[in-house]
């Protein structure tokens, strides 16, 4: 007996039914963004398709809070990457979602030991990003897919700067992640954050598909042409498995596969680690911001490593800070307490102490403690930057890995993930034809 969603209500939240059913053409293990859009495409082919989550929603590393004061906070994505090749663009269209048409990613003013930058420092700023680019381009046209720790210049003016910047778009520290991920990754310049929360924008898009939720999957036996999915819902038979967990949560062991599954994919699994990235909010009036500051700057005290800081992002009352890394692990293990301290603690160095007494409340994420995530998104460490094709290869024509740790060119993106689900059930219904 399952629990399926099947029937929304105009708000993410959905009612369940049961159904009676154990045998269908695929199994889909794990309901974000990857998931949710194979088994769109495998439905619409006329496929029977049952998708089995281990958590009590949906949407995966797309998750939308709604705060006391009535904003949607994204825990996790909240850009959409190289939005005009983006299919959540069409979609924010079609469902009435809200997003900001941007350039990059904003304007940024860069608040230096108490100071903003002036002309002739944001000059060697940029200098020396454009130098760092041209030599990650040198290693790789080199064939050599070492850490970017390796193949930047770490003792310039800007380092501890470019390595944050590093931290956020990777999830890992410089000496963690390959120059091949730098150089692999398509990158239109176009980030648009989505306002009405990006985690919603997936849940509501998800309408319709049938997933089974608290339905942690514990062995996938793929040795007969039909595979059996255990879960602690009971077990299912299917011809396909498509596996869009996490390389965290394969990583760990969690899921048992009989027979085990071959080296080169377990190789490409321990290549693709998750990295960490929190984003953390804190309550403060949005007036209380002179309106010249822009909504995106950083801070860069003499003693603490830098922050990127959303200041009264649309108009709402809040300071978001985000880290990367290492770093976001240690705040993540240090607490609540420690993490809001350090934000406080930017605050004070670009805008002063007395604005801080206005602060209200606080909101963070916290993705490498999820035990169904069990972190961010993917890196590939160094040398390692080909296992995103290895992951992506189907074993045997029936068992297949989506999600974004196997996209050649979107990783770590939503729509990249998205894309790999929909790889995944093209492969399918070609294969389901023979």
């Amino acid at each position: 007996m399952w629990s399926t969603q099947t029937d929304w209500a105009l708000s993410p939240r959905y009612s369940l039914e049961l159904v009676m059913q154990s045998v269908f053409d695929v199994v889909v293990v794990g309901a974000g963004a990857a998931g949710l859009a194979a088994a769109r495409d495998l439905i619409e082919a006329g496929l029977s398709v049952m998708v089995l989550e281990g958590s009590h929603r949906i949407g995966g590393r797309a998750f939308t809070e709604h705060l006391p004061d009535g904003s949607p906070f994204d825990l996790g994505c909240h850009w959409m990457h190289s939005a005009s090749i983006n299919p959540f663009v069409a979609i924010a269209d079609q469902l009435g979602f809200r997003y900001d048409i941007r350039e990059g990613y904003g304007l940024q003013l860069v608040n230096q030991h108490g100071a903003w930058l002036d002309h002739s420092a944001k000059a060697r700023l940029s200098r020396a990003s454009d130098e760092w680019t041209q030599a990650i381009r040198r290693s790789f046209d080199q064939g050599l897919d070492h850490s970017l720790y390796e193949a930047t210049d770490q003792e310039g003016e800007w380092r501890d700067l470019l390595n944050y910047w590093v931290s956020l778009d990777t999830s890992v520290d410089v000496d963690q992640v390959a120059v091949g991920d730098l150089i692999n990754y398509v990158d239109t310049n176009e980030n648009w954050p989505v306002m009405d929360g990006y985690g919603d924008l997936v849940a509501h898009w998800a309408r319709g598909i049938p997933v089974a939720l608290n339905s942690m999957v514990t062995e996938i036996d793929w040795s007969h042409q039909d595979i059996r999915v255990r879960s602690t819902r009971g077990d299912l038979s299917s011809r396909f498995v498509v596996m869009t967990v996490s390389t965290g949560v394969l990583n760990e062991d969690v899921i048992r596969f009989i027979p085990h599954l071959p080296t080169s994919t377990l190789d490409a699994i321990a290549g693709l680690p998750l990295g960490n990235y929190n984003r953390i909010r804190l309550s403060i009036a949005a007036t209380l911001f002179d309106t010249e500051i822009p909504e995106r700057i950083v801070s860069m005290p003499v003693a603490d490593q830098p922050m990127s800081l959303s200041i009264r992002p649309y108009g709402r009352d809040c300071v978001i800070g985000l880290v990367g890394g290492r770093y976001a692990d240690y705040l993540e293990k240090a607490g609540q307490k420690a993490s809001r301290a350090v934000v406080l603690d930017h605050l004070r160095h670009v805008f002063g102490g007395d604005l801080l007494r206005h602060v209200k409340g606080d909101r963070q994420s916290a993705w490498r403690g999820d035990p169904l995530i069990k972190g961010a998104y993917s890196a590939a460490a160094p040398g390692q930057s080909f296992q995103r094709a290895v992951l992506s290869q189907t074993l045997h024509e029936r068992l297949l890995f989506a999600g974004e740790a196997t996209s050649p060119d979107q990783f770590s993106t939503c729509h990249g993930a998205a894309l790999t689900g929909r790889r995944a059930a093209a492969e399918i219904i070609s294969l389901s034809q023979h």
